[in-house]
């Protein structure tokens, strides 16, 4: 049977999986970026990472705030 709770922690994990990808990801570029040859444009590159960290914060915050 799923519980409320093991709802809230699949959510909560898959939030803060999405923020560490997006993190790693954004380590890479700032720490590497001349080794990134598959992306012309670095910066936006990077600027869709910064989506993907805010969304996932944003998510994250959500779900703790209401249901914490």
């Amino acid at each position: 049977m799923v519980t409320k709770t093991t709802l809230y922690r699949a959510l909560k994990l898959k939030y803060e999986a999405q923020e560490a990808e997006a993190k790693a990801n954004l380590e890479i570029y700032f720490n590497n970026s001349v080794g990134i040859g598959e992306h012309p444009d670095v910066v936006e590159a990077m600027d869709e990472q910064i989506d993907k960290l805010a969304q996932a914060q944003d998510k994250l915050n959500a779900l703790e705030n209401e249901f914490g």
